[in-house]
């Protein structure tokens, strides 16, 4: 595994597990960033389309080198120990992820109580678009989660010393 990121130019040494956890933390406060952006500015529907484009586009991107199309080059997948931890992050992201849904659902029931027609109208249509926001918010666990434990879990790394 590389030592070092290249983010917009910027080189960023990533064979700490602190920060790789860092980064983990900083992609998702991103992610959670334009969800809530996304949510709150439902009226602008250029806004709208944008944020969720420029998500999907982060996720396509930063989601993992495993399972992504034709547009990149096939990735080594590695020898038997890497698979199996590779195996087990998808264990543990995928075994609990259906439970991402339940908020998205319970949105949604709420629209139904009698109690919902005396709420504030500006709570009403927070309500209304929460469902698509907390679905957007599982997409994009789906995509990014299995690689997000690989970095969150991998141990410290060694540098990689240079070519002589």
């Amino acid at each position: 595994m590389k030592t070092e990121l290249v983010l917009l130019g910027q080189h960023i040494n990533i064979a700490s597990q602190v920060h790789r956890r860092l980064l983990v933390v900083l992609i998702y406060a991103g992610f959670a960033a334009l969800v809530i952006a996304w949510c709150f500015l439902w009226w602008m529907p250029t806004f709208g389309w944008l944020i969720l484009l420029s998500a999907g586009a982060l996720s396509y991107f930063l989601g993992g080198k495993y399972y992504r199309g034709g547009l990149l080059p096939p990735v080594d997948i590695g020898d038997e120990r890497e698979m199996r931890r590779r195996d087990h992050a998808y264990f543990l992201a995928y075994s609990w992820w259906d439970l991402a849904l339940f908020p998205a659902l319970l949105a949604v029931g709420l629209k139904t109580q009698p109690f919902y027609a005396a709420w504030h109208p500006a709570l009403r249509v927070f309500v209304d678009y929460l469902p698509y926001g907390l679905l957007i918010a599982a997409g994009i666990l789906y995509y990014t989660l299995p690689q997000a434990i690989l970095l969150w879990t991998e141990p410290d790394m060694e540098a990689e010393e240079p070519a002589k």
